[in-house]
Formats: structure tokens, C-alpha cells, sequence
């Protein structure tokens, strides 16, 4: 079961090598992924290091995002609580949801390499509804399924030549190359899948998605005005206190978390495509008090709404 970021960040943790680890407090940070395109949530790029005189050490940090590394020269060591990962020329890591990591990047020769980011929540569509409490790391620690990939070299070749092409045609950006992207995705997450002998990612039951999917429907069409469990429940004839349980066994987070990560994501889409004030957008997405959709748009984004779109323009000059 994944290790919770309370814990992990609590004092002292054991390795599968039985020595002893201190994780310093004062040196993890909860990293923002900003995106180039707000509305495209994937940000995959090239890291290169020339030689230096000793080894860096990053700091420790985390992200909501999934993330993929792979190394195209040199030799580097990605760093969990409860794992070490060295890396060569075509190797691949990957980084569960808020999985606390660092790396170290080895000088005896260049270091380059690609760093990918993605928010699975934002390319799970509803047909792949039953992986999404997997594949945002919700039910699942996916960083378990580097021990599998290693048995597997041709897969960890796939994905390095997968990574590799999903960075050509976001560089590139030609027409059409969101699907271009969003078709080696879906193609990684498969090649994960079938190297998954342990069953890791496990989809939720199909009768339980039937039962979800026109509850997460409602919530689309209340998401601008006030969106209760009751409500919810009473429309599709269940008991509230059941419905709650039903929700988070299949969507690995309550009712209200799933509510407000909605909330946010409509709230990102408005800010960056209507001319409406941050009042209106506030209540656009269900919010009667701008004072709470502040609050809680600070928390999820790091920034305020107004911070937010500003970054964005610049990002496009």
C-alpha cells in the first residue's frame, strides 16, 4: 500500500537493504507543474547536465503528477524512501503520485535525459473510467511497477521509444499532435499493464463503474451550483452513507475531493478562455462565497487565480 506523504516525511524509513534513511525535512517541497498549454496537462522535456567536479544531489520533492524518466546518455540514481533506482542509456523510472523522490546525477561523463509529467486525471476519459483510481495513484502505488518492468527489456525499450516520441511531437507541436501524444500515452499505460504480473493496477469492478458513471455525469451538469452527496444519491435511489462508500472504493477519494478537483479543473478552463472576473468564475463553478474559491484555488494551483492567468501570458510572449 502506498506510504502517505504525512508519513513519509515523519522521521526515519527503512530500505529493502535494511540501512537506515533520514529524509530532511527542511529540503522537500511540494513541486507546481506548470504547463505550456493549460489545457493539455503534459510536460515532457530534456534535462542535460555537463560534467562537473562532484555529484549533485536533488532535493527531495513531490508532485500530484505521474512521472517518467528516462536517460538518453550518462548515468544517474532516482532515489525513493524505499528504493534506488540507477539509470543508464534507455533505462526508464516511474514515479507515482505523489511518490517523495530525488535524484543523482553522476559526473564522470554528460548527463541528458527526459523528464515527463502528466496529469492521468486530465487523459482518462469516461471509457477508461475503471483505471482512474489506479492510474492517479488513488488505489494503487505505481512506483511498484519499476521491480516488473525489469523483467521485461523489451517494454522498457517500448516506453523509452515512447517518451521519446511523445517529446518530438509536443517540440514539434504539428497539427493534430495532441492525439499523436495522447495515442502513445494510452499505448504506454497498455505495455504497463501487460508487464503487470503482481496485478498492481487493478481496474475498478465494472459493476461498480456502471453504478458510477451517472453519478459522475450529475456532477458535471451541478458543477455551478451547490453539488451535495444528497442530492447525488437521492437521484440515483441510493442511501447517502452508502453512496459515499460506493464512491470512494471506486474513485480512490471522496465525494467532496472529487467535487472540488472538478471544480478547480472548470474554474483552469474559464480563467483561460472567458473574459469573466474571478467573482464570476467563482460562481460559475458552484462557489457562493470568492473568499473560499480563493482559498481553495491557492491550494490546489499554488497561486491565485489571478497569479494563475498571468503565467500563463507570459508563458505565451
Amino acid at each position: 500500500m502506498k506510504t502517505d506523504i504525512r508519513d513519509m516525511i515523519a522521521g526515519v524509513y527503512e530500505r529493502k537493504d535494511n540501512n537506515k534513511m533520514a529524509v530532511n525535512l527542511t529540503a522537500y517541497d511540494n513541486e507546481q507543474v506548470d504547463y505550456a498549454d493549460p489545457n493539455f496537462r503534459m510536460k515532457i522535456w530534456t534535462i542535460r547536465h555537463p560534467i562537473q567536479a562532484s555529484i549533485q544531489y536533488g532535493p527531495w520533492h513531490y508532485h500530484e503528477e505521474v512521472e517518467w524518466i528516462t536517460v538518453l546518455k550518462g548515468t544517474m540514481t532516482i532515489e525513493t524512501t524505499q528504493q534506488t533506482y540507477t539509470l543508464q542509456a534507455g533505462d526508464v523510472v516511474m514515479l507515482g503520485s505523489n511518490e517523495l523522490h530525488r535524484s543523482h546525477k553522476y559526473v564522470q561523463s554528460q548527463l541528458i535525459y527526459i523528464v515527463c509529467h502528466v496529469d492521468m486525471s486530465a487523459f482518462l476519459d469516461p471509457s477508461l473510467l475503471t483505471y482512474q483510481a489506479a492510474f492517479t495513484g488513488r488505489s494503487a502505488n505505481l512506483t511498484r511497477l519499476n521491480d516488473a518492468l525489469r523483467k521485461y527489456p523489451l517494454s522498457i525499450q517500448l516506453i523509452h521509444e515512447l517518451l521519446n516520441q511523445m517529446l518530438r511531437e509536443i517540440t514539434v507541436k504539428g497539427r493534430g499532435y495532441e492525439f499523436a501524444v495522447n495515442a502513445s500515452l494510452k499505448k504506454l499505460l497498455y505495455t504497463l499493464i501487460q508487464i503487470d504480473d503482481e496485478q498492481i493496477i487493478e481496474p475498478m469492478d465494472h459493476q461498480l463503474a456502471v453504478k458510477l458513471r451517472p453519478a459522475l455525469a450529475y456532477i458535471e451538469q451541478l458543477l455551478e451550483s451547490p453539488c451535495q452527496i444528497t442530492d447525488i444519491s437521492s437521484k440515483l435511489n441510493y442511501n447517502s452513507s452508502y453512496f459515499a462508500k460506493l464512491f470512494k472504493k471506486g474513485m480512490g477519494m471522496t465525494f467532496t475531493s472529487y467535487v472540488q478537483m472538478r471544480r478547480m479543473k472548470r474554474a483552469e478552463q474559464l480563467l483561460l478562455t472567458e473574459t469573466c472576473s474571478v467573482t464570476e468564475i467563482s460562481g460559475k463553478v458552484g462557489f457562493t462565497s470568492p473568499a473560499q474559491f480563493y482559498q481553495l484555488f491557492r491550494r490546489h494551483f499554488g497561486c491565485s487565480p489571478r497569479q494563475f492567468v498571468e503565467r500563463r501570458n507570459l508563458q505565451k510572449m
